[in-house]
């Protein structure tokens, strides 16, 4: 019996380290170069008491659809959250405002209206939208950017930069996928 409770002692410590070791992360084993491109593409920085800040852009190489992949190709698409800590642990959304896309060089990419964007793209971000709505009860905000690519190829020597909040975060190119059998 003694050790019984000794197990589930142990068991409750565990998880509660585990718990406590939050935001739990895995690294992929032997993973493939599409999976490593879709890592690549997704940035996480966490702020401390200034939240946390998610970007991802949403690459040619790293979409599945064949329909998308050359409306990506010509388009640099980023999403960004910023939630912060709230009271009782639920996140607060921060309304994201003051993006700025450059390529390596420091040139501005030219920002897309969406009077001006093909129809597939507007279907992507409006059901991405309403699925974080869904899933949030209505609290959670997604920023969406258009920029048309310029030099920015997700195959091609080169570099993204998105500055938002103080921060310059920076994909570079190629992404690993690329040139893949």
């Amino acid at each position: 019996m003694r050790a019984r409770f000794l197990a589930v002692g142990l068991a409750v410590s565990v998880l509660a380290c585990l718990c406590a070791a939050q935001p739990v992360a895995a690294r992929l084993w032997k993973p493939t170069p599409d999976q490593i491109a879709t890592d690549y593409v997704s940035i996480i920085h966490i702020k401390g008491t200034e939240g946390r800040v998610m970007i991802n852009w949403v690459s040619s190489q790293v979409v599945p659809s064949p329909a998308l992949k050359p409306i990506l190709d010509k388009y640099v698409v980023v999403s960004i959250i910023h939630t912060r800590p709230g009271t009782g642990g639920s996140p607060t959304w921060d309304e994201v405002q003051g993006v700025q896309v450059t390529d390596g060089s420091g040139q501005a990419l030219k920002e897309v209206t969406k009077d001006s964007m093909p129809p597939m793209l507007i279907g992507l971000i409006a059901t991405s939208d309403a699925t974080m709505r869904q899933s949030t009860q209505g609290n959670g905000r997604i920023y969406w950017g258009v920029w048309e690519a310029g030099p920015i190829s997700a195959c091609q020597k080169g570099k993204l930069v998105v500055n938002y909040d103080g921060e310059a975060y920076s994909f570079d190119t190629p992404l690993p996928s690329c040139g893949k059998p």
